[in-house]
């Protein structure tokens, strides 16, 4: 592979796609990212420290057990399916106010449309600069033509 398409591929991988499936494992393992869906009993009981409504909350795992998740919030999202970003603050919630618990899986069918728009740009581009990484017409012993 080119030295220079394995940036891409890096950039490729770390904004892919990714989904919440079912847990692999009886309880998530810590590190984890997992996504709480929330009961209405929950919802009500947690307002004071995740905000009122908020019906998911989404981070990694820090300790689960058969009483409770803890989780290092990165986001909730409320009933009108709005999102508000955390920092990795702890939230405990009791596995009472759970509903489902999802893990996050990388998308390989929305990676690879991801992948694939992205090499048709680069494709583009290469056409657009002559595959030198200059405009054409440029010459060829000044710009692009060795490795770097």
């Amino acid at each position: 592979m080119s030295r220079r398409l394995a940036p891409l591929l890096a950039l490729v991988l770390a904004a892919g796609c990714y989904t919440y499936g079912p847990l692999s494992a009886p309880q998530p393992t810590a590190g984890r990212r997992v996504q709480a869906d929330l009961t209405d009993d929950g919802i009500d009981s947690l307002a004071t420290r995740i905000g009122p409504g908020v019906r998911a909350v989404d981070g990694d795992v820090v300790h689960a057990d058969s009483a409770a998740l803890t989780l290092a919030v990165r986001e909730v999202e409320n009933l009108r399916g709005e999102r508000s970003d955390w920092q990795g603050e702890p939230v405990r919630i009791p596995q009472r106010f759970v509903r489902r618990l999802q893990e996050r899986r990388i998308s390989v069918g929305g990676t690879g449309l991801l992948g694939g728009a992205i090499a048709a740009g680069v494709v583009a581009m290469t056409q657009a600069f002559g595959g030198r990484g200059t405009l054409q017409g440029a010459s060829s012993g000044v710009a692009g033509g060795g490795a770097h």
